[in-house]
């Protein structure tokens, strides 16, 4: 299941939610209790393999590891 992130337009504060990609959007602000919430652009990061790095880059990093 995917995490979303938010932010209340009611009291500005931000928080995540474990949602599954077909449940409804009626999320609820965990700190006021609003449901007057934004989902908002967030970061995401992926890896493979146990070590958390890829094949096709070094566990370096870039630049060559």
């Amino acid at each position: 299941m995917p995490i979303y992130e938010y932010v209340c337009g009611k009291c500005g504060e931000k928080f995540s939610l474990l949602r599954g990609m077909n449940s409804r959007d009626d999320a609820q602000c965990p700190k006021c209790g609003s449901v007057d919430v934004k989902k908002v652009m967030s970061a995401f990061c992926c890896s493979s393999g146990p070590g958390g790095s890829s094949p096709a880059m070094p566990s370096g990093g870039f630049g060559g590891g």
